[in-house]
């Protein structure tokens, strides 16, 4: 077999489980937010009223918008972001393969990758608007898209003992996004201090003590950080959120178990990694230590999750073929990590304890009389539990095909990777596995189908094709209303944040996302608040029902804010309406309230006796 048919293969596979996993939808979600920070970046007096911006920010803390605003000024906004995500995940992909190289070789490395590309990066709580926004690996830019791949590039460079390079990345990391970085800077100092068990309980007990010494959140500023991001207090999330880094930290102290000592200092370096910034998320939710609650140190679980993937794919490597109970404990780790939001976390730290103590003499173990039995229920369990999600996924196929072959379906029909989706995303490591196993026996085949599925994937990658996309982040659109609105006018556009910040870009007024704010500053926080409230007031009184007068009444009472110069709102108001726009996505028009006249004859009539 020819190593250049064999790579091949492998790569044009693993390209093609990495485009189907991760197709690009355009600027979303907290792509927004970067995406105008870098604007803001570029005009800071446009911006500069804006509420998400005025008071403090997250973009205070990285420089990654100032990049981003640069990439912006050569190749436009949707080019900008199209670029820097395309990069970003080449680096990605390249730095999780130079970790990878550290622990695993031959057929397990490619397979390792797949298993690493191919399933879902979720982490934390996926409740209301965490999901599908918590994962690595994203397929939007923000700053954590560049965090990442730095700092599994200084993992990397730790584990091949290039030190000063890995204190290169870390800190590039930290410059980009320091929140994602931290566990980055918790390894590798693990790995250059080697803390002893006392070192490490010392530690805990100065954090604790700490964490109820620092400047905490009063109750009005918690309660709009539990309003707008509830996600990041771990008193909301699930029990089976909870329970998932046990099991990762469970298999990377079963890694440890007989591996070699540069190997063993790895894995409990990484689990030492997100255990502390597990155990400060706990402090930060007891104490509302506000520092502990902004640095969001349970994001330290990205890191934590994707070595133990690799982890796990190195112990079965390693010790398949050793011995019947190292089979049976293995199985015990791969029904773990399958059930990691039930009772995988905890089954994990008990095999790791088991591991221990069968695997640290390096003979093969004996095996307790219960084991067998165990591991009997606890696949059974898993395999019901597996099978039952794999019938509804069925299900969902089973509809997007009706759907495909009646000429109804949404997607393009070059777009299958919307059919791997929750256990079904395991058939992409399994497809690598065959395709390697395959190169063995029929090297052109498998070169072929790799391709194939390569060129398929890539066919169906692009998603940023809808109206919005287009229209919203292009370069070249006229500017709505022309100059009857002011560049440092703040405005606000009833339900289209997007028209405000991209179209015209400029300050907006007020809306629930731009509250995202709130947890890095109070006074942000307050103030978000207070303009929502007057937003919900006026929505609430000017809706269907409203009559026009009603209607005038609720946008001068909107404008007795100061704060405020422009509303463009979805329905005339008669005489007060200044200009009207053509909206070519809604197909109806926009009309442009100034609030100075408003407020002026509103000045006026109380003014009169």
């Amino acid at each position: 077999m020819s190593p250049s048919f064999y790579n091949a293969t492998a790569i044009l596979g693993l390209a093609a489980i990495w485009l189907f996993a991760h197709r690009y939808f355009g600027i979303q979600h907290d792509g927004l937010f970067y995406a105008v920070q870098a604007l803001a970046n570029n005009a800071p007096a446009a911006f500069a009223r804006d509420i998400f911006f005025a008071l403090g920010s997250q973009d205070d803390y990285s420089l990654f918008s100032r990049v981003y605003g640069q990439l912006i000024a050569v190749l436009g906004l949707s080019g900008a972001a199209l670029a820097g995500l395309v990069a970003a995940q080449l680096a990605w992909a390249a730095a999780a393969a130079a970790m990878a190289r550290q622990w695993l070789s031959g057929s397990a490395f490619w397979v390792g990758l797949a298993l690493v590309f191919a399933l879902p990066g979720h982490y934390g709580s996926q409740a209301e608007a965490a999901h599908d926004i918590l994962r690595y690996a994203e397929s939007f830019l923000t700053a954590r898209s560049w965090a990442e791949p730095l700092v599994l590039a200084a993992v990397a460079a730790t584990l091949a003992g290039r030190r000063n390079l890995a204190i290169v990345m870390t800190v590039l990391a930290l410059l980009c996004h320091p929140i994602i970085a931290l566990p980055g800077v918790i390894f590798l100092a693990a790995w250059l201090v080697r803390p002893a068990a006392r070192t490490i309980l010392s530690c805990v007990v100065i954090a604790t003590i700490a964490a109820f010494l620092l400047p905490e959140m009063d109750a009005e500023w918690l309660a709009e950080v539990r309003r707008r991001a509830r996600f990041v207090m771990l008193d909301t999330w699930t029990w089976g959120e909870l329970l998932e880094p046990l099991a990762w930290i469970g298999i990377l102290l079963t890694a440890s178990a007989g591996a070699t000592e540069k190997a063993r200092l790895a894995w409990r370096s990484l689990a030492l990694a997100g255990a502390t910034g597990y155990y400060l998320a706990l402090l930060g939710t007891l104490s509302h230590a506000a520092l502990l609650i902004q640095t969001q140190p349970w994001r330290c679980l990205w890191l934590l999750k994707l070595t133990a993937l690799l982890a796990l794919v190195a112990i079965f490597a390693e010790r398949w073929r050793r011995s019947s109970i190292d089979r049976w404990l293995l199985a015990g780790l791969a029904t773990a990590a399958l059930t990691a939001q039930t009772l995988g976390g905890p089954v994990a730290l008990i095999l790791a304890i088991l591991a221990h103590r069968a695997w640290r003499h390096g003979q093969a173990p004996s095996s307790p009389r219960w084991l067998p039995a165990a591991a009997y229920v606890a696949l059974s369990v898993t395999l019901l539990e597996t099978l039952l999600a794999v019938v509804q996924q069925l299900g969902f196929l089973l509809q997007r095909i009706g759907e495909l072959l009646a000429g109804n379906s949404g997607m393009p029909r070059s777009d299958l990777a919307a059919y791997f989706q929750g256990p079904l995303a395991l058939l992409l490591p399994l497809g690598m596995a065959f395709l390697l196993g395959l190169q063995a026996r029929r090297p052109r085949l498998a070169l072929s189908m790799a391709a194939l599925a390569a060129g398929i994937a890539a066919a169906g990658w692009y998603r940023a094709d809808d109206l919005v996309q287009r229209f919203a982040y292009s370069s070249g659109i006229a500017r709505p209303f022309g100059d009857a609105i002011a560049q440092t006018d703040t405005v606000h556009w009833q339900g289209n944040l997007i028209y405000t910040w991209f179209v015209l870009r400029q300050s907006s007024y007020a809306s629930r996302e731009q509250g995202a704010s709130a947890l890095f500053s109070r006074a942000a926080a307050m103030e978000s608040a207070r303009r929502q409230k007057r937003i919900e007031a006026f929505d609430a009184a000017s809706g269907g029902g409203a009559t026009p007068g009603e209607r005038e009444a609720a946008l001068r009472e909107l404008c007795r804010d100061p704060a405020l110069d422009v509303a463009i709102l979805a329905q005339p108001i008669e005489g007060l309406a200044t200009k009207a726009w053509p909206d070519p996505l809604r197909q109806a028009p926009w009309y442009l309230y100034r609030c100075e006249p408003l407020r002026a004859h509103l000045a006026m009539a109380q003014a009169t006796p």
